[in-house]
């Protein structure tokens, strides 16, 4: 059950300066020394069942931003803080917020219906209006979330303007696609529907509720009687119909339209770790958003003031957002039990670019889950994944990258702020990486846990592009998709691209096979180098006591990384007395369905809980 958050008392808002009032007052119980100065990346707020992002700005409208849903929304998390910035930097302040059961927010205990989002917009921007002193707003939405501003924007007050972006205009065809996203995503990771989830509709390891799927059909924007404000952007896929319509149907009812292409669209909203924010859209839309404003020479209006964000109280647990590191750009979620228990704090990294809430919302489920058993966890963004800003002037790939490991110490500092004097480091894939170069540098570090490790060590002769996009494939993958769902036939026509997938494996072992005989050639090759480097990170991890698990899904790509260091079945690493291994059946890398999930948090349970 979801337990109300404790913020003040935002409703009813008798007036702007009241509002405003009662959020200074908040604000002098006093300030996180991160969370003073990090308002112009987004100050983190806490308010009703959910938690969001509140940014600076003096002009007279604010605008509420209401995010997708489900994977969606994992996608585009990036893009959707860009745009706040963008927003902000174009001088309007502006409010991004979950919905309930999606990002941060508390999940609903038995979801129906849509009438819990509904509410959670107009609730949003009743807390905008009180944080800003601004009664007149503008509204730009993302895939559902621009669906749930057309359908409520009549009870929100006063609507300068609406940003459409990639709309849901027909619930009936939006869940028609996602079935076939959901299908066309198992494809390219190479696995086949969630046994779990059987008839359900589930895109990337997160469902919709079967409880919301009957009013989610019933959306039709064409229905709409009036306009859900007197001007409109329609940020449009190239080619779809639907969103067109939509422009027309608005027109109709008297509303003024501009159109813009949402450029990017299929990556951006396709594969997390591929999307990146497109500055160009970015720029149009906030321009547009900013033009609902008066002309420059308006007297302008105080920035929001900024306050200490409380905590979200759910069934086990209370979380706090936080700002931390340099300047206050990194950010995390700190969740703690009720009853703590004897215990390492838990850092969770980042997976490729999936944001802190995990592919699936793995990440997000372990947290709670851990508090319930006691032990804190702090689930952070490492600069420009999801909620983090890039570090300014870096612009190099962050995955894999000292950048990256340098934001993963940051989190151990920040709970060694918090009070946490032991630390425990949980990373899959890239995060992997990033904890075990971290665990080496930091002896809070007491125990690490590397999942589905593909690197040790980078071997800087590789492409990380190709890396990315391939290697989170399994070894049987291939021949699997292609005997699945008349997988030859769909080769042929092109449809399947295993071909790179499978060329970029070849080379890969190519390459791996002369890191194993580093150990008998010797010398100064890089595959020496490679080799003793990881030997020697191991064994300063060893000298330091360090409880080190290794954990991969069987068959995972990435045990080719451990056989080359390690020998075959990691055999060498008998060594290494601080080490453990364990493998997790029936998994993909990713860890999508919901079984290979719980398979994979009792491993994790069995590290932490002892």
């Amino acid at each position: 059950m979801i337990a109300a958050a404790a913020v003040a008392d935002l409703s009813p808002p008798d007036t702007a300066a009241s509002a405003r009032a009662r959020i200074a007052a908040l604000a002098r119980v006093g300030h996180e020394a991160a969370g003073v100065h990090a308002s112009a990346h987004g100050q983190p707020v806490v308010f009703g069942s959910t938690m969001g992002f509140l940014y600076p700005g003096r002009a007279p409208v604010a605008v509420l931003m209401v995010g997708a849903v489900g994977y969606e929304e994992m996608c585009v998390r990036t893009t959707w803080r860009a745009l706040a910035e963008g927003i902000s930097a174009a001088g309007a302040p502006c409010l991004r917020f979950d919905l309930p059961g999606v990002g941060d927010a508390l999940e609903p205990a038995d979801p129906q219906g849509l009438d819990d989002w509904r509410a959670a917009v107009v609730e949003a921007a009743r807390f905008l209006r009180a944080a800003t002193g601004r009664e007149r707003i503008a509204v730009v939405g993302q895939g559902m979330g621009g669906a749930l501003a057309a359908l409520v924007a009549r009870d929100l007050g006063a609507v300068e303007g609406v940003a459409f972006m990639a709309p849901v205009t027909s619930g009936k065809i939006y869940v028609r696609e996602l079935s076939l996203w959901g299908a066309m995503l198992t494809d390219r990771i190479g696995i086949g529907p969630d046994p779990d989830h059987a008839g359900g509709c589930v895109v990337g390891g997160i469902a919709i509720e079967p409880g919301r799927l009957a009013a989610l059909k019933a959306v039709d924007l064409q229905k709409l009687e009036t306009a859900p404000a007197p001007r409109a952007l329609m940020v449009g896929r190239a080619n779809h119909g639907g969103d067109e319509r939509f422009a027309e149907r608005l027109e109709a009812l008297g509303c003024a339209v501009e159109r813009t292409v949402y450029e990017g669209y299929e990556v951006i909203a396709s594969d997390p770790t591929q999307a990146r924010p497109h500055p160009e859209l970015v720029a149009k839309v906030a321009g547009w958003l900013a033009s609902l404003a008066p002309a420059a020479g308006a007297e302008p209006t105080p920035e929001p003031v900024a306050f200490l964000p409380t905590a979200l109280v759910g069934d086990g647990f209370r979380e706090r957002p936080l700002r931390f590191g340099p300047d206050g750009r990194l950010f995390g979620v700190l969740c703690e039990p009720e009853t703590p228990r004897a215990g390492p704090a838990i850092v969770f990294a980042n997976a490729g670019r999936d944001y802190h809430v995990g592919w699936a919302r793995t990440t997000i489920d372990q947290a709670r889950a851990f508090a319930r058993m006691g032990l804190a966890s702090l689930r952070i963004d490492t600069a420009g994944v999801g909620d983090s800003p890039a570090t300014p002037g870096f612009s190099d790939e962050i995955l894999y990258s000292d950048e990256q490991v340098t934001d993963t110490v940051a989190a151990v500092e920040e709970l060694a702020r918090q009070g946490y004097d032991r630390v425990g480091l949980v990373g899959r894939c890239s995060g992997a990486y990033a904890v075990f170069h971290a665990a080496c540098r930091d002896a809070r570090v007491t125990d690490l846990v590397m999942i589905n490790t593909e690197r040790f060590v980078w071997d800087p002769r590789e492409n990380i592009h190709e890396a990315l996009r391939y290697a989170h494939r399994s070894i049987g993958d291939f021949g699997a998709t292609l005997w699945r769902r008349n997988g030859l036939s769909r080769l042929l026509k092109g449809q399947l691209r295993v071909v790179p997938a499978a060329k970029y494996v070849i080379q890969r072992m190519i390459r791996k096979a002369s890191v194993r005989l580093a150990p008998v050639l010797g010398g100064l090759t890089p595959e020496a180098k490679i080799y003793r480097e990881v030997h020697r990170r191991f064994q300063a991890l060893a000298d330091r006591k360090t409880n080190v698990w290794i954990v991969y899904s069987v068959g995972d790509l990435g045990l080719i990384e451990l056989d080359t260091h390690f020998g075959r079945g990691g055999r060498r690493l008998a060594g290494y007395p601080n080490v453990r291994r364990a493998m997790v059946e029936d998994a993909d890398h990713n860890f999508t369905h919901k079984g290979a999930r719980a398979r994979l948090f009792k491993t994790l349970s069995d590290v932490f809980v002892r």
